[in-house]
């Protein structure tokens, strides 16, 4: 059986691949996010590994849409040049709850095996 901290990293690191997949290719990105939950149930733990994937996803989600705003901004802020974003605000606050759904889920997993021994 896998650690459950392996597994939670393993996964995270799968999210964060994921995410960059499902921006650049959508189809490739779906399909690693299948195989993802296929490995999921396949073996335990389950649930670190959910909660792996959902943090990795959330974090690179909020991350990369945060830089997209900075650079409009920044870009904006030269004379003579624009840069729109128009909605980014949302998909930051998406990838917010993303991440906070994986943070709490990690959270609760960490207490379940503190209690386990």
């Amino acid at each position: 059986m896998t650690r459950p901290r392996a597994a939670w990293l393993a996964f995270a690191l799968l999210g964060i691949l994921d995410t960059v997949l499902l921006l650049e290719f959508p189809i490739a990105g779906v399909l690693l996010l299948v195989l993802a939950v296929a490995g999921v149930a396949a073996r335990p733990p389950r649930a670190a590994s959910i909660a792996g994937l959902i943090t990795g996803i959330g974090g690179t989600w909020t991350g990369l849409m945060v830089r997209v705003k900075v650079s409009c901004d920044a870009f904006d802020a030269t004379p003579g040049q624009g840069c729109e974003a128009p909605g980014i605000e949302a998909w930051i606050l998406v990838g917010l709850l993303i991440l906070g759904v994986g943070l709490v889920t990690t959270a609760a997993v960490a207490i379940q095996g503190t209690r386990r021994g």
